[in-house]
This record gives structure tokens, sequence and C-alpha cells, in this order.
């Protein structure tokens, strides 16, 4: 392999790894501090967020390919392993507000943005996917790659590593309590998505359904009002949720008794 090209002793991968660390650091401050840019609250804060998380993005991908470039040598997705993720793929389905925005109980106010909350979630996705299952949960399945039933710890240390960084919330004003909720489902999202990593050894694959499911989470938030979580919401919620949890734990012991070596 050719090695990377150099500019007084450091290479043009990490240079610009550490420029991009202090673009993300002004684009945080930007975030949180910038003057509104329309004058519109909910049109500034996407696109706060869309700069905020698209500067982390960029960082983040070359930090991946300057120092952890096997997160992103994924193997094709096969007809079996698509098929295996359709109840993955519903539980970011049912995480749409379909039966509030039917009965009236949330309404899409602001559809006009949805380009740029597209984007945003997107943008979420590539970010948590590469820092949470590219570059942590993988570096958990290393450090106790030797050790019997090595898939289980790491996944459960992941996610609760993803699960507590959702605290950030707190300093965009969120509710404890609603954190707090969100900290328990982000929990279990972080685990389906730890083992559809181990399962189809593919990154993007994660990317997608975690926008996916951002989409469908957040679009009342950001775009509208009401409630979107009826009763309805949360009987598919559960019944698919459940579905799902019995796969993923299914697929994870079959890996554990099968000894497959986790990842690359």
């Amino acid at each position: 392999m050719k090695p990377l090209p150099k500019k007084h002793g450091i290479p043009v991968h990490t240079a610009l790894a550490l420029f991009l660390c202090l673009i993300s650091a002004a684009a945080i401050l930007f975030y949180y501090g910038a003057p509104p840019l329309t004058g519109d609250k909910r049109t500034d804060t996407l696109a706060g967020a869309v700069i905020l998380r698209f500067f982390i993005s960029v960082f983040l991908l070359v930090l991946t390919v300057e120092f952890f470039p096997s997160c992103l040598a994924d193997k094709r997705v096969s007809c079996k392993n698509l098929l295996w993720c359709i109840p993955s793929l519903a539980v970011a389905i049912v995480n749409f507000p379909f039966s509030a925005l039917i009965n009236g109980t949330a309404q899409i106010v602001q559809a006009n943005l949805i380009w740029l909350f597209l984007i945003k979630c997107v943008l979420i996705g590539l970010s948590e996917e590469i820092l949470f299952r590219g570059i942590i949960f993988r570096s958990l399945l290393e450090f106790f790659g030797k050790k019997e039933k090595s898939c289980f710890l790491p996944v459960l240390l992941g996610s609760a590593i993803f699960a507590l960084f959702h605290f950030v919330n707190l300093l965009d004003g969120a509710g404890i309590l609603a954190v707090l909720q969100q900290v328990g489902y982000t929990f279990l999202i972080g685990a389906m998505l730890s083992i559809v990593l181990l399962k189809t050894e593919n990154i993007w694959l994660c990317v997608f359904l975690h926008a996916l499911f951002d989409f469908g989470g957040l679009l009342i938030s950001d775009l509208g009002t009401g409630n979107p979580q009826d009763l309805t919401f949360w009987i598919l919620t559960v019944a698919v949720g459940v579905l799902c949890a019995v796969q993923m734990i299914i697929t994870l012991t079959a890996m554990v008794k099968q000894h497959k070596k986790p990842l690359r």
C-alpha cells in the first residue's frame, strides 16, 4: 500500500482531520450561540443542526479513513441479509406518526422544510453510526475479541455508551423525563443496530435504518405540532419491538454458539 503523502512530517489526512476538528468545534459554538439566520425559529434550528452535523460527519469520515479504515470496508448486503433486516426496518417504519397524522392529533405545519429535515436525519444517522458502531463498537469487539461470548459485552457496552450520549440533549433544553425516555429506547436501538452490523457487516445499512428511524420520530417535533405517540403508535411499537428483540437475541446467541469471528 502506498504511504500517505506528508507535509512537514504529518500525513495529509491527519492534518486535515485536525483542521476539521477545529471547524467542527467552531460549528458547535455556532449552533449554540449564533444569532438567528432567517428569523424563523424552525428554519434556524434545522439549519444550525445541519451545519453542525455536516462538519462533524466530514470530520468523522476523515478520521475513520485515516485511523479506522476497516470500519468502511463493508461487505455487499445479500438478499438473505436484507430479508433478515425486515424486523429492523419495521421498527424504523412504525416510528412514523401515521396514526396521529390520520386522526388529526398531530399535524405537519412546515412541510416546506422537509428537505432540510431530511438532510438533518441523514447526517445524524451518518455521524452517529460512524462514531458509535463504526469506531466505538468495533473497538469494543476487538478488545473483547479473544474472550468467550465476546459479542454480548460489546453490544451491551456500545449500546450503553450510545444511550448515555443522548444526555447531551439536556443542553438543548429538553426535559429530564423526556431525555430519560430517550436514553432507554436509544439503548435498545443501539443494540439492534450493533447486531445488524454483526450480521450484515455493512455500516451503511445501519446508517439508513438510523436515519429512517429519526425521520419518523422527529418529524412532528421538528416540522409539526401535536402528540405523535397515540395508542395505535404504542401498540405497533411494542408489537414490532418484541418481534425484533426476539430475532436479535436468537441471532446473537447463534453467533456465540458458532464462535463466529465478529467483523474484520
